[in-house]
């Protein structure tokens, strides 16, 4: 994987977040904060918008939460 760069792992695969967008959401860092992928950092938060699952073609993130058993209020690490 190349550096820098945002990833994180769920159910033990790892997770490449290759665009995202600033939101003002608050939580606890890691936390799913919406049905759109958002995602509670230090400060504020981010939206997902394309995500690449381990040994996967990448995805918008419209298209890869119909099939995600990522939900809001779950927490990333």
């Amino acid at each position: 994987y190349s550096n820098p760069g945002a990833w994180f792992l769920f159910q033990g695969e790892r997770y490449k977040i290759l665009k995202a967008t600033l939101s003002d959401l608050e939580g606890q860092p890691g936390s799913v904060l919406d049905d759109n992928l958002t995602v509670a950092c230090g400060t504020k938060s981010i939206k997902i918008q394309e995500i690449q699952r381990q040994g996967k073609s990448i995805q918008k993130a419209t298209e890869f939460l119909l099939g995600s058993k990522i939900k809001k209020s779950l927490t990333l690490t």
